[in-house]
């Protein structure tokens, strides 16, 4: 129902338009355009608007929500405008502020899961500042941005290499230098 609300009336379903448009512009930064065309051009975030509405519980949809908020506070005070409103080099520096935030939050979650492993308790704490209850906010936008381009036409059929339908299953096939890699 989502996705086909989203393609009649061509507007988010779950996010705002301001906040579809730092998706957007986000994705486009981790795949962006080069020989292939990049994450905007496959329209990621209106797969990434339908996912979070339709696949995300509310503690994930709220921390993907705040995660946005973050970005363009984190844009605001490096460069006074919005994420969507950076030029590509800006884009990448907070784009690498986020993902260096979302590996400490990752290597704090497992060391909190190896001090509850190694005491047996389930109830260790980590300080209230640290403690995440959900995958930190880019590392599920970035897993979204990956999955909905290489499975969308554009990224199956001009990013990899296309086979509508294989003759046989080869399980290792050697490639020539700068083949890309098989959408199987």
């Amino acid at each position: 129902a989502s996705a086909t609300r989203r393609a009649l009336t061509g507007k988010p379903v779950f996010f705002t338009a301001d906040q579809d448009a730092t998706i957007a512009e986000l994705a486009d930064t981790i795949i962006p355009t080069t020989k292939t065309p990049g994450a905007k051009a496959a329209k990621v975030n209106e797969i990434i608007d339908i996912i979070v509405k339709d696949c995300y519980r509310e503690p994930e949809q709220r921390a993907f929500v705040e995660g946005l908020a973050r970005t363009n506070k984190l844009s605001q005070d490096a460069y006074g405008k919005a994420f969507a409103q950076l030029d590509g080099t800006q884009r990448i520096d907070i784009v690498k502020k986020l993902e260096a935030e979302a590996k400490v939050q990752r290597a704090d979650m497992a060391n909190a899961k190896k001090v509850q492993a190694g005491a047996g308790q389930n109830d260790v704490q980590l300080p209230k500042e640290k403690q995440k209850s959900t995958t930190p906010f880019f590392t599920m936008l970035k897993d979204l941005t990956l999955t909905g381009y290489f499975t969308s036409e554009i990224g199956a059929t001009q990013a990899l290499e296309y086979v509508a339908v294989p003759g046989r299953y080869d399980g290792c096939v050697p490639l020539k230098p700068g083949q890309k890699a098989w959408a199987l």
